[in-house]
């Protein structure tokens, strides 16, 4: 005798996908996660002397996370879609767009 209790597989029929635009932010918010990572071991070994490349790839960078936050917030005018991706997305990029905006007053201070 088999007995389950809870284990039970649920399927579900849907049209829902995955947004190419959320996954897309998501990846853009990874990269931009790293390079903010490198960017800051690189000025803290240089002693806050890094130079005008660090700052060109400051503002990259920002660029970056701003393109991923607005394509995943264009997300959420689809219909039938998962909105993992997009939630995601949104919050990694604007979580960083945060960071750096912090970091330019900081530096402008």
């Amino acid at each position: 005798m088999n007995i389950r209790i809870g284990s039970r597989k649920r399927i579900q029929f849907t049209d829902k996908t995955h947004p190419a635009l959320g996954i897309i932010s998501v990846v853009l918010g990874f990269c931009s996660f790293v390079l903010l990572l490198v960017l800051c071991i690189f000025s803290g070994k240089a002693r806050g002397m890094s130079g005008i490349e660090a700052g060109v790839l400051g503002i990259l960078d920002f660029i970056i996370s701003m393109v991923g936050f607005i394509m995943a917030v264009k997300c959420y005018r689809k219909e039938d879609i998962y909105l993992l991706m997009p939630s995601i997305g949104a919050a990694l990029n604007g979580v960083l767009v945060i960071f750096c905006m912090i970091l330019y007053v900081i530096g402008a201070a």
